[in-house]
């Protein structure tokens, strides 16, 4: 059965910032004060534009996050610089990122008394390709969204419609997955819309875990790979909506 979330958006502040942690201040030797956030995303926007990053918080109990005063983050022994965020929220990165299908992904988080505690990922064997949708689509019947092979076990897959004002999230199954289409329902469709014609952006999301040392705090690693097209939905066929200004020329 279809998972369906509706995310009415808002504006950031109401979610709130992290901070500066004040463990940054600290050497810290106990991982249990630790809750290593990781994420390695690639995203390709509608225009065809890729963009790959890695961005790892190391969050306390407030999930402010902490920069070790003594202490590293690397990944398969290249080490990671610190970077700020303009609320202050420091975070480990590494520029350059690469997201290679099949490949064991290793990070080594070291603390003050140089112990060392992994949190590893392996990248899916199929990477997230391409999807299929119109440019423009009549709002009145469902819009197939269609793809190619995906990977059948270890990763979850996300449809995601949204403009200005609102998102909706379709959480797809393993069945679904495998036949490699959906069919977005019209009501869904008018509900983004509002009804009105409208410009709505429909990515296709894969989310993959892997393993957090469970001498931390819980935490999580993520790859999240995703792809988006632009969709205008309408109320009638675009070529014809167009006609209605313009009268047949009538040869003399």
């Amino acid at each position: 059965m279809k998972k369906i979330i509706l995310l009415l958006l808002a504006p950031t502040f109401m979610f709130g910032c992290k901070e500066n942690s004040p463990l940054s201040d600290v050497e810290l030797n106990n991982p249990a004060l630790i809750s290593p956030e990781i994420t390695l995303t690639k995203h390709e926007n509608e225009l065809g534009r890729t963009n790959t990053e890695l961005v790892v918080y190391l969050n306390d109990k407030n999930n402010n996050s902490i920069d070790l005063l003594k202490g590293s983050v690397s990944l398969n022994n290249k080490p990671l610089g610190v970077h700020t965020e303009v609320g202050g929220a420091p975070y480990y990165s590494l520029d350059h990122i690469e997201l290679v299908p099949k490949r064991k992904y290793e990070f080594q988080i070291k603390l003050a008394d140089d112990k060392t505690y992994p949190c590893t990922i392996n990248s899916p064997e199929i990477a997230l390709g391409d999807i299929s949708v119109p440019e423009y689509h009549n709002m009145s019947s469902a819009l197939v969204v269609r793809w190619g092979n995906l990977n059948e076990v270890g990763t979850d897959y996300y449809l995601e419609l949204g403009n200005e004002d609102r998102t909706q999230e379709i959480r797809l199954s393993s069945i679904q997955t495998k036949v490699g289409s959906y069919a977005i329902p019209s009501d869904v469709l008018a509900l983004i819309s509002n009804g009105q014609r409208s410009d709505v952006l429909i990515t296709m999301r894969s989310v993959t875990s892997g393993k957090i040392d469970p001498k931390f705090n819980g935490g999580s690693i993520q790859i999240i790979e995703s792809v988006c097209k632009q969709v205008t939905l309408g109320l009638e066929d675009s070529s014809m909506e167009e006609d209605k200004n313009y009268e047949a020329y009538v040869p003399k």
